[in-house]
């Protein structure tokens, strides 16, 4: 049998060789390929279901980071986030996730509310439209033995403390990388970007083909544009003098295997450069670009990317004010995303 495979393959490789035939197979694999990742992502992605316990708690993380980002204001506004408290008291009455109190996100979600409830009742703010002292009271009966007045969404630093590990040994240099987005509106200056990228450009790629490219924007107009369009970055443009956009070229990927490849390492990219701009102490945030085709095309007609390339990542960078707040954003335990397989 092996054999006759053989020779088939002896027979058909001249004909798969020709240019046009070859074309036309490898698209007909990328669709395929393409129609089955929709397929899963339609499956799984919390986009399409809310059925899981994973599921849920994504729609947790996505809601209450939110509320940490309002808390880093420094002028609290009355009632902040109302649409993100309304999602949160659906989700945080759901019978599966007050049974897992015990997931890192999930008891985070609770704290932040209460947090949030708390920060109201400080500042003499009636919110009893949007949340009322049962259900706050209910939050604080789920965290039980968890709850503590000493909790906060927010971790308060000045730039010498948050600058102080740079030189450390990894481990506390890992710990010490914040997303920040108070900037003092001062303008890095680009010999010291320069360095930062050389210390980035040291990321992994897929057989050293190094794909991806940084764009700095120094325009105000067009930062501005940028960052309306990436539409998650609001309250903090005013002092944005600096962005950076990330990207992965198409260009350098062989296979139909390598479809996402451009995703990976970008991704593997843009860690290193996030560890290297935060080692040269420039403040910097990744903003997420999760957009669909449609949504990311307008920023064509605010700056001219090559059309082979796909955004990554969009980084609003600066100066760091002396004083600022960054999100708690707390990470799981290894328990809950170290899997030791048999």
């Amino acid at each position: 049998m092996e054999k006759i495979k053989n020779l088939i393959r002896k027979i058909l490789r001249p004909v798969l060789e020709i240019d046009g035939v070859k074309s036309y197979l490898l698209q007909r694999l990328l669709f395929r390929n393409y129609k089955e990742d929709a397929k899963l992502y339609r499956e799984f992605a919390v986009a399409f279901n809310n059925n899981g316990i994973k599921n849920k708690e994504a729609n947790l993380i996505l809601n209450y980071h939110s509320l940490e980002k309002g808390l880093l204001f420094k002028d609290t506004k009355k009632g902040f986030g109302e649409y993100r408290i309304k999602n949160l008291h659906k989700i945080l009455k759901d019978p599966e996730i007050v049974n897992n109190i015990d997931r890192s996100q999930i008891r985070v979600g609770y704290q932040v509310m209460c947090q949030y409830y708390e920060v109201h009742q400080k500042l003499n703010y009636n919110i009893d439209n949007v949340y009322t002292i049962e259900q706050y009271n209910f939050y604080k009966s789920v965290l039980d033995a968890s709850y503590s007045t000493a909790f906060t969404g927010v971790i308060e630093f000045d730039k010498e403390t948050f600058y102080k590990d740079v030189k450390s040994d990894f481990e506390k240099f890992a710990f010490s990388r914040k997303s920040v987005r108070n900037f003092t509106g001062e303008k890095i200056d680009v010999d010291r970007l320069r360095r930062a990228m050389v210390l980035a450009n040291s990321a992994p790629s897929v057989c050293n083909r190094q794909a991806s490219n940084v764009y700095l924007i120094e325009d105000k107009k067009k930062i501005d544009k940028i960052l309306e369009i990436q539409a998650g970055f609001s309250g903090y443009t005013e002092h944005v003098s600096q962005l950076l956009i990330l990207t992965n070229d198409r260009n350098y990927y062989y296979t139909v295997g390598e479809r996402n490849q451009l995703f990976i390492d970008g991704g593997l990219f843009l860690m290193n450069l996030l560890y290297a701009l935060h080692y040269y102490q420039i403040g910097n945030c990744p903003a997420n670009w999760g957009k669909t085709i449609k949504e990311e095309s307008p920023i064509q007609d605010v700056i001219s990317l090559p059309k082979s390339e796909k955004i990554i990542c969009i980084l609003p960078i600066g100066v760091v004010d002396p004083e600022f707040k960054t999100t708690l954003s707390l990470r799981r335990t290894i328990d809950e995303n170290f899997i030791v397989l048999d």
